[in-house]
């Protein structure tokens, strides 16, 4: 940590042609961020699949006491489609515009490429292109996989009764 606050309170000498490598792989970030819409939609896709398979086995069996149950997990794997969608929307929207800003940047610094970037540059380009990317996409799969994790653990507690009705040990 001491190495970290000595290093910003340095001149660097950096010059934006330096600092390109580091942009590119921000902008290739950016773009990966597209991969939370995916880790959704197979969340979900599980879900739903699995569901599925509930309800199947709930009517082909004729276990009354759990239709009720699979219905309303049903709605509930729906409800968190729907608001996927709009995360999914929202973050295309500000990924992109995002993605818009990274470019604009990355075109500046290309035409001021012999310039030093000097300490406030490279803040920004280590901050915006590497860190704001990994911090949205741990910040989004956290957030996933939390409205994800009670649907789950109801689905995963009603297998499990399913289960034990079809093999007759309830």
């Amino acid at each position: 940590m001491c190495d970290l606050l000595t290093w910003l309170n340095i001149d660097v000498g950096l010059t934006f042609a330096q600092m390109a490598n580091v942009q590119t792989v921000g902008i290739g970030l950016y773009l990966a961020l597209g991969v939370i819409q995916a880790l959704s939609a197979t969340g979900i896709a599980g879900l739903n699949r699995r569901v599925e398979t509930l309800k199947r086995s709930v009517n082909g069996a004729r276990i009354n006491s759990e239709r009720q149950n699979v219905r309303r997990l049903s709605g509930s794997v729906g409800g968190l489609e729907i608001g996927f969608h709009d995360l999914n929307r929202r973050l295309l929207i500000s990924v992109f515009a995002l993605f818009l800003i990274s470019l604009g940047y990355f075109c500046y610094t290309t035409v001021w490429q012999d310039q030093k970037a000097l300490r406030s540059g490279v803040l920004f380009i280590i901050a915006f292109y590497l860190a704001l990317p990994v911090i949205i996409f741990s910040y989004l799969s956290v957030m996933i996989g939390l409205r994800c994790k009670a649907v789950a653990k109801r689905v995963a507690d009603t297998e499990i009764r399913v289960q034990r009705a079809l093999l007759g040990l309830d």
